[in-house]
């Protein structure tokens, strides 16, 4: 019966952690610093009595008393997708019971192997306050505003239902539509939809922001600026940046996170640093031996997940970071640390430097880079239907020469103009895939 409650009131919690939440982003950085280390002895305090975390305080030597500060994290051992996967079976296989009261969520899989992990209601409470208050750091007032959105960003709106009763006071107002109709023609019609319904904030994935920006530039449609626009899902790189805001405006604001963490890393329109929500999360950067650094591997600790928490986690990303007075801002997102280059030597090296050829040149508007084999590489390319600064063959020689810049004659370049690159399977785009088993 308990369980059944806590769902009910899950939309009453979600409200509650809400109003404890910060709601602009704060710029006292003493009283950042000191609430943050604060929860950080909190959290610990609680992992301290979940066997799986126990496990690793006694193996290392450490208490709870050993923790105060996002510096202290360092201490603790590094928590793998592989970790977190054996340890959410363990929990499930064990506690039967509790399955009705726990949701079982799953990341895209984008990083290569799906992520089965357990949320309790009042965890899913908490991502869900998150999501709203970030929002509403860019100015989103979510009871007056308006959202446009696929269904993908919001599981719980059915869009068959259309307007509840509250929605048709002008409270919580939202219109969505399926991510499959942003294809093709289709994607006229979610433009002409989104232009009419006039919302204050456009909540889709990278790639359909894409799609539509090629489709308004390439059929001069015009479409109606946002208030503030969010892609989701995916990272914003430069090249992408500049296509969004020529459309949809400067209200550009890049959040940035998961699905086991949820939104963690935010980038307010107009702002060049990125703001870690610093009441729900620790975000540290390691180097490659594991020490705290500027410039690194993300490593992400809840602050808000007592039940099932996720501590110094290895998300798979890299990021150049700068500090103040103890508190932590991101410059740039780099990209996946496992989206690697296969060599036939069996040498693997970053496709970090991959993506940073495209920014080198205009008149790009979409990149992918397969690697169908040891010795070839496929480069999808879109084409900026408005820059004619370099013609497809003065693009392509500029590809060859950093190619080679990078790796010599190794690889084969075979390139395909196209008008828009589809996502993948999972509706995300990924701009590097290995295909060398």
């Amino acid at each position: 019966m308990a369980f059944v409650l806590e769902k009910k009131l899950k939309n009453v919690m979600t409200l509650g952690y809400l109003m404890k939440l910060d709601k602009r982003v704060p710029h006292s950085l003493s009283h950042i610093k000191k609430r943050q280390n604060k929860k950080i002895h909190e959290l610990m305090k609680a992992a301290y009595e979940i066997p799986f975390y126990r496990e690793r305080f006694d193996a290392n030597g450490l208490t709870p008393d050993d923790f105060h500060s996002s510096e202290d994290l360092a201490k603790f051992p590094v928590t793998t997708r592989a970790d977190l996967r054996l340890w959410m079976q363990k929990e499930y296989e064990e506690h039967p019971k509790m399955h009705d009261r726990w949701d079982v969520l799953s990341t895209s899989g984008s990083s290569g192997v799906p992520l089965k992990f357990l949320q309790t209601q009042r965890e899913s409470a908490c991502v869900n306050a998150n999501w709203i208050r970030v929002l509403m750091f860019a100015g989103y007032h979510p009871f007056t505003g308006k959202m446009f959105s696929f269904e993908t960003s919001h599981k719980h709106v059915d869009a068959k239902k259309g307007d509840s009763w509250v929605q048709k006071l002008g409270i919580l107002r939202r219109r969505v539509v399926p991510e499959n109709n942003c294809v093709g023609e289709g994607i006229r019609d979610v433009i002409n939809d989104m232009n009419e319904y006039a919302p204050d904030l456009v909540c889709f994935r990278r790639n359909c922001l894409v799609r539509m920006a090629l489709y308004a530039k390439n059929n001069g449609m015009t479409i109606r600026q946002p208030k503030i626009y969010t892609p989701v899902s995916e990272m914003v790189d430069d090249m992408t940046r500049k296509l969004l805001t020529e459309t949809f405006g400067p209200g550009l604001m890049d959040a940035y996170g998961s699905s086991e963490t949820g939104s963690c890393i935010i980038q307010l329109p107009g702002k060049k640093l990125y703001y870690i929500c610093s009441d729900t999360h620790v975000v540290n950067i390691y180097d490659d031996e594991g020490r705290l650094a500027d410039d690194g591997k993300v490593i992400i600790t809840t602050l808000f997940k007592k039940d099932f928490p996720i501590i110094n986690y290895d998300i798979g990303d890299r990021a150049t970071s700068v500090t103040k007075e103890g508190v932590r801002y991101i410059k740039s997102i780099q990209g996946r640390v496992n989206d690697l280059v296969k060599h036939e030597s069996g040498v693997e090296s970053s496709a970090l430097f991959l993506m940073k050829i495209p920014n080198g040149i205009t008149g790009i508007a979409q990149f992918r880079f397969i690697e169908d084999s040891y010795h070839d590489m496929r480069i999808q390319l879109v084409k900026d239907p408005q820059n004619d600064a370099h013609t497809t063959e003065e693009i392509e020689e500029f590809f060859h020469q950093k190619m080679a810049e990078l790796y010599g004659e190794e690889f084969r370049l075979h390139f395909e103009w196209m008008d828009v690159i589809p996502p993948d399977e999972n509706g995300k785009m990924r701009c590097f895939t290995c295909r060398v088993s």
